[in-house]
Order: structure tokens, then C-alpha cells, then sequence
């Protein structure tokens, strides 16, 4: 295979690569065939897990900074076990029309990897409406790097330029096999089903931030033959960061992946993991890598739990779905040539760095470099973009499914909205579409390095005006901290990111 850059993921074309696909076996599931009313439903999954002798370029893996991380070839490195990387596809179709999500075991999808997924599969085969087509990550720490924008695999590991250049042949690869993936289970006749959706809890992880807001709801929807009530599949989420490995060189889908087996072991039917707003939720870690399957065992216990036990709500009727994009502004105005000067005589003096041996090697000072660079070049961008998508079924549940790493107090204020207008069940999801950045409240906004050092804030050594040492907006290759209200404020000002995310949601809603 050729060596891929950026520009050539954009300007597209087919990839020439086999993808090979299994089946697991989970029963005896009815026959397939089309169907005229009602829901019915096609799913699939496929191994993604990097593998050189599969024809993937790269090894190198996200989630963790600020040093140099790949996986070793040999799977039974050090004789750690790992669950493999999956990608999943489950196709509803609805009368006439179909929707379809994608999931996915990577840790992001920057933006420009997301808009080359959705054009194979929207524009260039035709598979799906745009709306109705959905993808979401898992934000496994134990996955490949894709992509080479947001985050940076120079910002963030100092990467040579081979090693960007293995990454993106690997990227090419990846897009080609998921779109392959959502192709071959459109195309597929559809088996005739029933949906119902309830939700439960389970305790396996805290706020990291040391915030009140705990997201310990799991969103559970089953798929059912609607012959004979067969459990075909089922969808189930937490909001927990997938952090309970530790930083090691094995590829692992975590404790995501780990819950979804044991769930289709004991249920016999496959299982698709979601993550919700985790933006400042840790699943609980020792650096054990046992940890994965001892919380993921707790969750699927909650799952199978409620599969046996619950009392499940019919989810019915057309389904109805509206992809929107928002766009989060930066703490300055970087449109602004007197700003802009500024910001780049800051990162200029960031270069000289602090009287620390190593500088050289420190991901801040790559970080200013290609900050300057970008300024010089007029590439600087004045915002980061925010798709949100709702999917609102007729009857029974509602979707919506939020960009980035969106943050715990989110999932708070958008429910409270939720039942103040009577919106029903409400499964929120993080991490959909592209995630490209965290997405802070005004409360860590004005916090900076007061609450977790800035992480999420992005931003700390009392300076807002660029991205603070160790920060979340460094690692992701941002100039600055997003916007908040002026301190204080409540609620919170149109102009400010936590507004305009959830103005923007409380539209979809209502």
C-alpha cells in the first residue's frame, strides 16, 4: 500500500483492501427476510484491532500522552491478555427508510476521518440519510491513533514524520474497513424486530474532577425477533473513562469490551457498548490490567440484571433524526489581529520554555512551534466544531448523541430540561461523530488549574488566553481555552460554550 497523508484521506476514493468479515453465532436467530412494517433491524461486527500481518501500517496507539506509545506485534507481549478492538454496525429499518449506527473501539475520530466515513457512506454510496446515520467511539486508551489533526501524533507523542505517515496508511485502511462494515449490514435483509429500552445503574467510576455529578446511569435497549422474541442484540452504555488498563503497549477495548462479552456469553445475543458524557468521569484503576474484566463484569452484571429481571418500556413508531453542528468559540477572539498577536508572542516565549532539562522533548514546546506556525500561515482556527444528532423514535425513547468529550454537568442540566418538558426515556451519549476536544463548563472554565489542574479547562499557570501545560486543549492541538460566561454568571450567556451546547440540545429536544 502506498504511503497516505492527511490530503489523501480527503480527497477519497475506494480502498482497495478486504475486509474480513465473521459471524458470531448467538442462538438459533430467525431467518432473514425484508420487511414491510415495523422495525427490522441487520448487525455485524468486525475485529479492527491493528495487526501488521493484516496489512496495517502503523502500531502506534492513542489515549495517553506525552511520550512515544505503540503496540508490540506479537499479541502475547509479556503474556498480558487483551480484548480485541471491534467494530459494530447495527442498521434499524424503518418502514421505507433505514438508520444506521456505527461504533467503533478507538480512543477519537478528528474530524476530517469522520467527514470522509459519513461522505463514502452518505454521498458516494448512498447507503443512508445523513441524519440517520450515526458513529460513535468507545474512547478505549488501549487503541490505534487515528488520524493525524486533533490530537496531533507529533503534539502529542513527537512522532517523526515516517511514523505520521504509518499512521495515516492506517487511518486510510481503518476508513475503508468501517465503511465496508456499514455497506455489507445496509445491504443485508433485515430480520423483522422489537425494540424496548429501560436503564439501570452501576458503580465503576467517579467524578475525576471531584465534582458532584456521578454519571452512573446504564442505558440498556434490546432488540428482539419480533417472531418469536428472540434477543438479537443488545445496546448498553455507562459513562466512565476506559482508563482501568494502564498505559501499557497492548491493544485492549477495555472495560467497555470486557462488559460486552460477558454480556453475550451469559445472553447469547451481541452486545454494543456506548459511552456517555465521560468528559470528567474515570472508570476506578490500580494499573492493573485485570481491572478491565473485574469492572466489566460488574457492568454487565447490572445488564443481564435488568435483561432478566426489568421492566422494559416498548420503543415504536417512525423514527425521526436531525444532525446539527454548533460551533464553540475561544476564551479570545482569535479573528482578531491585535489577539492573534499576542497569542503569538505568548507560545514565542513558551518556546524559550522553563529552565528545565529536556525541554526539547516536552509536548508544550511542540505544541507553541505549531501554534506559531499556524499563526504565520493563516491556518489558526477561530473555532472548534460540535456536531450534535438526535434520533427521536415515535414512542418509548429519544437519542441524542453529543460530539467530544462533553462533561459530567451536561448530562445533568439536559435531563433536568428533558423532564421538565416530558421528552420520556433520554439516552445521552458522548463521544459521537468526531471527538476532537473536551467540551468544560462554565464551572471549569472559570476553575482553570483550580479544579484538576486545568485538564479539562484547558488552561492554568493563571493565563487563559492559551492552552495550559498538560491540558486537555494542548493535547488535542488547540490554541486556547473555549469560552465561558463571565464569572459568576448564571445562567449561563449565549455566547459562552456551556450555552451553546446546551441551547443547541434543548432545541432538538423540544
Amino acid at each position: 500500500m502506498p504511503e497516505v497523508t492527511r490530503r489523501d484521506i480527503l480527497r477519497g476514493g475506494l480502498l482497495a483492501a478486504t475486509a474480513v468479515f465473521t459471524s458470531k453465532v448467538f442462538g438459533d436467530a430467525p431467518a432473514a427476510f425484508a420487511a414491510a412494517d415495523g422495525y427490522a433491524v441487520a448487525y455485524n461486527h468486525l475485529d479492527i484491532t491493528p495487526q501488521v500481518s493484516k496489512g496495517w501500517g502503523s502500531l502506534w496507539m492513542g489515549g495517553y500522552g506525552w511520550d512515544p506509545r505503540g503496540a508490540s506485534p506479537d499479541p502475547n507481549v509479556n503474556h498480558v491478555p487483551h480484548r480485541p478492538l471491534t467494530a459494530h454496525c447495527l442498521a434499524i429499518h424503518d418502514g421505507g427508510s433505514k438508520n444506521v449506527i456505527l461504533r467503533l473501539d478507538v480512543v477519537s475520530i478528528p474530524r476530517d476521518v469522520h467527514l470522509e466515513i459519513r461522505r463514502r457512506v452518505v454521498d458516494e454510496l448512498g447507503l443512508v440519510g445523513d441524519s440517520d446515520f450515526m458513529i460513535v467511539s468507545s474512547h478505549t486508551h488501549s487503541g490505534p491513533f487515528i488520524g493525524d489533526t486533533h490530537p496531533d501524533p507529533v503534539v502529542i507523542m513527537g512522532l517523526a514524520p515516517a511514523d505520521v505517515d504509518a499512521i495515516n496508511n492506517s487511518t486510510w485502511m481503518f476508513i475503508g474497513l468501517v465503511v465496508e462494515l456499514v455497506k455489507r449490514t445496509v445491504e443485508e435483509a433485515p430480520i423483522p424486530a422489537k425494540l424496548a429500552y429501560a436503564e439501570t445503574t452501576a458503580d465503576i467510576g467517579n467524578n475525576r474532577c471531584g465534582l458532584p455529578e456521578v454519571i452512573d446511569v446504564v442505558p440498556v435497549l434490546t432488540v428482539r425477533a419480533a417472531s418469536d422474541d428472540t434477543l438479537l442484540c443488545i445496546l448498553f452504555g455507562a459513562a466512565a473513562h476506559p482508563v482501568c488498563r494502564k498505559r501499557d503497549n497492548v491493544f485492549d477495548s477495555e472495560y467497555c469490551g470486557a462488559a460486552a462479552e460477558f454480556i453475550e456469553q451469559r445472553l447469547g445475543a451481541m452486545a454494543f457498548f456506548f459511552l456517555g458524557t465521560a468528559g470528567d468521569q474515570e472508570a476506578y484503576h490500580d494499573n492493573n490490567v485485570d481491572q478491565p474484566a473485574v469492572l466489566g463484569a460488574r457492568l454487565a452484571d447490572a445488564v443481564v440484571d435488568l435483561v432478566e429481571n426489568g421492566q422494559f418500556d416498548p420503543v415504536t413508531g417512525p423514527i425521526r433524526t436531525e444532525l446539527i453542528e454548533v460551533t464553540l468559540p475561544f476564551w479570545i477572539d482569535n479573528d482578531d489581529p491585535d489577539n492573534v498577536a499576542v497569542l503569538r508572542q505568548k507560545y514565542v516565549e513558551r518556546t524559550h520554555g522553563p529552565n528545565t532539562p529536556g525541554w526539547d522533548g516536552y509536548a508544550e514546546l511542540r505544541h507553541a512551534r505549531i501554534m506559531i506556525e499556524k499563526i504565520d500561515n493563516g491556518t489558526l482556527e477561530s473555532n472548534v466544531p460540535m456536531p450534535i444528532q438526535c434520533w427521536k423514535f415515535g414512542s418509548g425513547l429519544t437519542i441524542l448523541a453529543l460530539a467530544h468529550e462533553v462533561v459530567g454537568i451536561y448530562h445533568v442540566l439536559i435531563k433536568e430540561y428533558a423532564e421538565q418538558i416530558g421528552t420520556g426515556n433520554l439516552w445521552i451519549m458522548g463521544y459521537a461523530n468526531e471527538v476532537q476536544c473536551y467540551v468544560p463548563s462554565d464551572q471549569l472554565l472559570w476553575a482553570g488549574e483550580g479544579i484538576h489542574l486545568g485538564y479539562e479547562a484547558g488552561w492554568n499557570q493563571g493565563d487563559n488566553w492559551i492552552a495550559g501545560y498538560g491540558s486537555g486543549q494542548l493535547a488535542y492541538g488547540w490554541p486556547s481555552p473555549f469560552r465561558p460566561s463571565p464569572p459568576g454568571t448564571h445562567p449561563a450567556s449565549p455566547d459562552s460554550t456551556e450555552s451553546i451546547v446546551l441551547t443547541a440540545c434543548e432545541g432538538l429536544l423540544s
